[in-house]
């Protein structure tokens, strides 16, 4: 998945230079710095006002908008089926997804779960902060990751709210 951001870069295209196509600069102030032939004041007017690539016989700089890769993890989207897949904060929303792919997915998803977060971190939120599992679920996750139902914190919190015996 590409997403832009509202960041921009500077490229650089050197028509002079064989072996160097193009230079990336994070910022035009940059650019000059490192180019002192080049007026700051006069490419940021040009490219702010035109819009349009700054060019002469050496050189055509240009303002493009960054775009990044959006790193998530490779869980497929059925396990979301109540979510806008594209639109899941990964990071934010760790605990529902740690406890929808532990709850819902297979042992690849939760390999991939681990992969993502870090087994040490899903360990934490195991231990720490996720307060809900099936019975099921809760006895899978102690097998597969080596841990006893008293160090849940799903666990626990289930034995001291225990319903009524009807």
């Amino acid at each position: 998945m590409i997403k832009e951001i509202n960041k921009r870069v500077v490229l650089v295209h050197w028509k002079r230079f064989a072996g160097i196509d193009i230079d990336v600069f994070s910022s035009l102030k940059g650019f000059c710095d490192s180019y002192p032939d080049f007026n700051y004041h006069t490419l940021n007017n040009y490219l702010s006002k035109k819009k349009i690539p700054f060019e002469n016989d050496d050189v055509k700089i240009e303002r493009q908008p960054l775009i990044q890769k959006v790193t998530r993890p490779n869980l497929p989207p059925v396990l979301f089926w109540d979510f806008d897949f594209d639109k899941i904060d990964w990071r934010r929303s760790r605990l529902t997804i740690m406890e929808r792919v532990l709850d819902k997915g297979d042992e690849s998803d939760w390999k991939e779960l681990i992969r993502f977060y870090g087994h040490d971190n899903v360990i934490y939120a195991l231990k720490e902060e996720i307060t809900y599992l099936t019975d099921m679920t809760t006895d899978l996750v102690c097998e597969y990751f080596q841990l006893s139902k008293k160090e849940l914190k799903c666990y626990t919190k289930k034995q001291l709210n225990q319903g009524h015996w009807i």
